[in-house]
């Protein structure tokens, strides 16, 4: 993956509703550009610079993800490829699980009292 597709793919985790008009006006980069960028055009690098800069601040605002983007930059220089899929497999599953957790409703008492 390009450094640019990564920071695209970066950007709409960290703003994952945000309209084209809505990262228009907080990147100040015209929406049709906007269009173009997420579509795959190629950035200039002020474009980039202009994404990187505000996925920094939204790290910045939450500790525990600067800390998490810390070890991640660390794991990468020293670990193993081996271990570094062993940590994606265990991040990829729990964030799956996550995310089902809440399409399966509990049972109520009445339903576990006839099963």
């Amino acid at each position: 993956m390009s450094k640019q597709q990564n920071i695209i793919q970066r950007y709409r985790q960290l703003f994952p509703h945000e309209t084209l008009r809505e990262t228009s006006l907080r990147t100040n980069i015209q929406i049709t550009r906007v269009f173009r960028l997420f579509n795959g055009r190629a950035m200039k690098v002020k474009e980039l610079e202009i994404f990187e800069n505000i996925i920094q601040k939204r790290i910045a605002e939450k500790p525990e993800m600067a800390r998490l983007n810390s070890l991640m930059n660390e794991a990468f220089a020293i670990l193993s490829q081996h271990d570094l899929n062993k940590i994606y497999d265990y991040i990829a599953r729990k964030s799956y699980l996550r995310k089902n957790e809440f399409l399966v409703s509990p049972l109520s008492q009445q339903e576990l009292k006839q099963a």
